[in-house]
């Protein structure tokens, strides 16, 4: 994961923990200090590919969560046992993985691409 803050240095985030749970998707740093959390998403299908929108979305930290203040993003979801072709482009998604671009209103902007770790569903 990265996240480009427009008044500094880029953070960069290694073996982020990617879960989707109850239809909510969480990426947890490596050491466990913070959780991006997507809550709500409009989604729908391009092929074997779920795309969203992400509506709302919060980081959770300290024992604390706060509403970040998104304002465009785009999440794809490829849950299949193989890599799927993306639409308009000539790179594919691979297996059971995520992409994922947010920018915030303060100018912060975040990505993601990597293996989905865990799906529970309800």
């Amino acid at each position: 994961m990265n996240i480009h803050r427009a008044s500094g240095a880029p953070n960069s985030y290694s073996d982020v923990e990617i879960k989707v749970f109850s239809g909510s998707l969480y990426l947890t740093s490596d050491d466990g200090d913070g959780t991006i959390v997507v809550t709500r998403a409009a989604c729908s299908y391009q092929g074997k590919i779920m795309i969203c929108f992400p509506r709302s979305a919060a980081l959770v930290q300290d024992g604390e969560s706060r509403a970040l203040n998104l304002k465009r993003g785009t999440i794809y979801f490829n849950e299949t046992d193989d890599a799927q072709p993306m639409m308009f482009s000539s790179q594919k998604l691979p297996a059971h993985s995520v992409m994922l671009a947010m920018s915030l209103g303060d100018g912060t902007f975040i990505d993601v691409k990597g293996r989905i770790d865990e799906v529970v569903r309800e």
